[in-house]
């Protein structure tokens, strides 16, 4: 792709979309200026926009597409499923099917609750733990993305929350054990404590095992729940990084790659906590939801799941890998941390990024190059973030680092 000639259609189709949609955007991580590129279709690893230009897509969806596009599997289950109906009110023998799937990955779950988002898993989350502990205060990483629920935002503020919402929530920075320590110790209401073992949209940052060590041991000591948001580090290994880190937590929210593409979410974990939503039991929370667990999205969610081999996970991982060590080499002055299969481009930061402040993910000079990617043909998120699917290989993932190092020159980067 270059940059002539001009995206007209993406630029047209973005002028109809502000006649119904504030900013012409529905989705604030895809908007970037002046306007995103739109996406007509995607196959395998790669995405074509409705002027017919071609993308290696690192996006996947922000993760979530770790089979990228048109997976027969996926798509057989989809077809099959779609034949005999979407969502039906009542059980179905597919919520059981991925719920096994999802206790035989991740050690500490013995009970699993669905909803439509991470967003949604997160708060059922967050009500099962004030239900089973009779408290309300939360203690949250800086920069940690759980959703857009006003609880748990990146960072204190923002507008339309009420201060007496920020007031029931504590942050801190992330790998800082004694300042972890310090908001912990500075509530008497706590009711969980929530952390994403690697932070994902604060520039994939992963937690040290002392920090993540700690959370669980503080947890236990002041009777709160320890939540690990592995919304979208389930990708990452076979048993989640909490097997990776060696972190048992009460509850684990999930997302992402359990829906197959479609939208999902789950909180798992421990049956006695999950029990706070039994219909069985007097006074239980009321939590429903059209969608939750439909079978359309559970019957994407088993093949992706069953796609997922641990064979899988480790050859995306060593991908992930080998475009960091490319672009290490290919990207001069920019830092790049990875795990896994998901990587990020820092750009006018110091050496070392360990937490969410450590970040610079509005540089006029990140933009430069997340546009200069686009005309070379690179589908990547305008603050830096890259995701490996299974539908690459070497071959794709030295394309890009080739085309992505030429965007970096391109974008003034050297």
């Amino acid at each position: 792709m270059t940059t002539s000639p001009p995206l007209l259609e993406s630029r047209g189709l973005a002028e109809r979309l502000r006649r119904s949609l504030p900013g012409g955007d529905t989705r604030t991580g895809t908007y970037y200026a002046p306007h995103p590129v739109a996406i007509a279709r995607g196959e395998g690893c790669r995405v074509w926009d409705v002027d017919g230009n071609e993308y290696l897509d690192f996006v996947c969806n922000f993760t979530s597409l770790v089979h990228g596009y048109g997976a027969p599997a996926i798509v057989a289950a989809l077809q099959a499923q779609l034949a005999d109906g979407t969502a039906f009110a009542a059980p179905h023998v597919l919520q059981a099917e991925v719920a096994e799937r999802i206790k035989a990955r991740l050690a500490s779950v013995e009970h699993v609750r669905y909803a439509n988002s991470g967003t949604e898993a997160m708060m059922i989350a967050i009500r099962a733990a004030r239900a089973f502990t009779g408290r309300v205060g939360i203690v949250k990483a800086r920069g940690g993305y759980h959703g857009f629920w006003e609880q748990l935002q990146m960072a204190p503020g923002g507008a339309g929350v009420p201060a007496a919402v920020d007031a029931l929530v504590s942050d801190h920075h992330f790998n800082d054990v004694d300042d972890l320590r310090a908001a912990v110790e500075g509530r008497d209401d706590l009711a969980a404590i929530v952390v994403e073992p690697v932070m994902t949209a604060a520039g994939v940052i992963e937690g040290d095992r002392e920090y993540l060590a700690e959370a669980r041991r503080l947890a236990t000591e002041h009777g709160a729940l320890l939540v690990l948001d592995e919304i979208v580090t389930l990708r990452l290994a076979p048993t989640g990084w909490q097997g990776v880190v060696g972190v048992t937590p009460d509850l684990t929210t999930l997302g992402k790659i359990i829906g197959g593409g479609l939208p999902v979410g789950a909180v798992a974990g421990r049956a006695d906590v999950l029990a706070v939503f039994d219909p069985t039991r007097p006074g239980h929370v009321v939590h429903s939801g059209t969608f939750n667990g439909n079978a359309l999205t559970l019957a994407a969610g088993r093949a992706s799941l069953d796609l997922l081999t641990p064979e899988e996970i480790a050859r995306i991982n060593g991908l992930g890998a080998r475009l960091a060590e490319a672009l290490r080499a290919g990207l001069p002055g920019a830092v790049v941390t990875q795990v896994g299969s998901i990587l990020q481009v820092h750009v006018e930061t110091g050496p070392e990024i360990r937490r969410y402040a450590d970040t610079n993910m509005g540089s006029p000079r990140l933009a430069r190059f997340h546009r200069a990617a686009l005309e070379h043909g690179v589908f990547m998120a305008a603050r830096g973030l890259l995701a490996v699917s299974t539908a690459m290989d070497e071959a794709v993932v030295d394309d890009a680092a080739e085309r992505l190092g030429r965007a970096w020159h391109a974008a003034g980067g050297a």
